[in-house]
């Protein structure tokens, strides 16, 4: 009878941690599972043993990419809320996209056999959170957090992806240009009413 080779209990988790490091700027076609499970002191038949794959490899590592994402937004959502706090949640999003590019394209669309993004609220939570808040507080109108969550996401995302895949770099003065998006983003959420409290 065979034996069943054992890993090292730590296996697991140092090969995700490599694999996310090179995930952060390679495209997972190219990322060689030779090269992965040599960096980490073993063979590629402990991936398959461990994780059944590649895929499933890759899908541990969106989930830990996606709580790395939230993570910094959640904390927020429980600050003082105010127009600040909801701008620097937008400056957190786009700078986490720039610091981990392939990441950012992977997280949204990894289990999809589309290629089409995989939504869930899992991604609104935080932001929903922070604008429930502001609502709260008089400084956002009223209104369904989920729809604004979403359409505050779809013109970031949009941003991001424009400026991560299609303009030419040094066509527009993008840092200053993304201030003005999130101004005027935030400004069509305002309460009139706060502007003169």
């Amino acid at each position: 009878m065979a034996r069943v080779k054992t890993y090292p209990d730590d296996l697991r988790d140092r090969l995700v941690a490599e694999a996310f490091e090179r995930l952060r700027h390679e495209h997972p076609d190219t990322v060689s599972l030779r090269e992965l499970a040599a960096s980490c002191g073993t063979s590629t038949n402990a991936i398959y043993s461990i994780f059944g794959g590649k895929d499933e490899l890759i899908n541990q590592v969106c989930r830990e990419a996606r709580a790395e994402f939230a993570g910094p937004h959640y904390r927020l959502a429980l600050e003082e809320p105010s127009l600040a706090v909801l701008a620097q949640s937008g400056t957190l999003y786009r700078s986490w996209a720039h610091a981990n590019p392939a990441l950012y394209r992977l997280i949204f669309n990894a289990g999809s056999t589309t290629g089409r993004s995989v939504l869930n609220d899992e991604w609104f939570h935080p932001i929903r959170l922070l604008l429930q808040r502001l609502i709260d507080h008089g400084v956002l109108r009223p209104h369904d957090t989920r729809e604004m969550a979403l359409s505050l996401w779809a013109s970031t995302h949009g941003f991001v992806l424009l400026e991560m895949d299609v303009w030419p770099p040094g066509i527009f003065d993008t840092d200053r240009l993304y201030e003005a998006h999130l101004r005027n983003s935030i400004g069509t959420l305002l309460d009139p009413e706060a502007l003169h409290a």
